[in-house]
């Protein structure tokens, strides 16, 4: 358990030293618009372009991964969204985004610098796999659903084109796109590139993690609250169990893959679904307040299960 904590209370640190300097106002209010797009535009998919076009092309579209992610995305999906609309009584809008909040890793920002230190740099490939399942399938599935509580909104239809759009507007989608066409075609970067990607890349990881710490810092926000804790639970504890068994007893995956999608399950909530939830019109605050109470329960909850899985970490 030493060594675990050893490699995630840096990574925790650093959320944590983002939230401080929000906290005490050492950066300027327009800081996370700023960071993000450093993170969401450079940083990271450089370092997704390099993973992809230096491993094997069958390593990046591996289906098994894909499916197995996106069954148990749309299994939670459908669990959670019955839970609050038909026991919580929540609104059909409201059910669905507290479902996806549930349902979506913050695999971007947090999985990808944290799990290949935990497993070994091999890890992001079933990652990206099970990445670009919740970006193309779980969230259109979302949207669709809470369409059906807002018609005034265009409908299934409209929700299932915004999905889309999103989608192809999504660097990093096109930076694990762009690094498979080299892989499959077997092709190098010159090295002036190769180099200037790799410095990019190399920043994902800590200005990623600084950057969420600073997007927790709500003043005035509602924090703790049953649905909240729920929702919060829900990702941390729920979805990790739902897809340890798929993957284990149906898909029947590597060790490094279950490790890897079980670990991702386990990360806290993606901030994106709150920018989806506050466009729609649902309660975003609620959503706001699941990633942060998910965000500073992780530590707890994710270092517990790298012991339980009896994760080994890498020489």
């Amino acid at each position: 358990m030493i060594a675990v904590l050893n490699v995630t209370a840096p990574f925790f640190a650093l959320v944590l030293c983002g939230y401080l300097a929000a906290r005490y106002r050492m950066l300027p209010q327009n800081a996370v618009p700023a960071l993000n797009t450093f993170v969401l535009y450079f940083a990271l998919p450089c370092m997704l372009f390099r993973f992809a076009a230096a491993s094997a092309f069958r390593d990046i579209v591996n289906v098994p991964v894909f499916l197995a992610y996106m069954l148990t995305g749309l299994a939670g999906l459908a669990l959670f969204a019955g839970a609050m609309r038909f026991v919580g009584g929540e609104s059909m809008r409201d059910s669905a985004f507290a479902a996806l909040a549930a349902s979506w890793s913050n695999w971007g920002y947090m999985g990808i610098p944290l799990i290949p230190a935990l497993l070994g740099r091999a890890a992001l490939a079933p990652l990206i796999a099970a990445g670009m399942a919740d970006l193309l399938v779980v969230t259109s599935a979302a949207l669709a659903l809470a369409s059906l509580g807002n018609p005034s909104r265009g409908g299934v239809s409209a929700a299932l084109t915004g999905a889309l759009i999103h989608v192809a507007r999504n660097p990093l989608a096109w930076a694990v796109i762009a690094g498979g066409a080299l892989s499959a075609f077997v092709l190098r970067l010159p090295a002036p590139i190769d180099q200037f990607a790799r410095l990019l890349g190399e920043a994902a990881g800590p200005v990623a993690l600084f950057t969420i710490g600073v997007s927790l810092y709500r003043p005035g926000a509602p924090t703790w609250g049953a649905d909240v804790l729920f929702i919060a639970a829900a990702k941390l504890v729920l979805h990790p169990v739902l897809v340890g068994v798929v993957v284990i007893y149906v898909f029947h995956l590597t060790q490094l893959e279950v490790h890897t999608l079980v670990l991702a399950a386990a990360l806290p909530v993606a901030g994106t679904v709150f920018l989806f939830a506050e466009r729609q019109g649902a309660n975003a605050e609620r959503i706001a307040a699941a990633i942060l109470v998910s965000t500073a329960l992780a530590f707890a909850t994710f270092s517990t299960l790298c012991w339980a899985l009896g994760v080994q970490l890498p020489g």
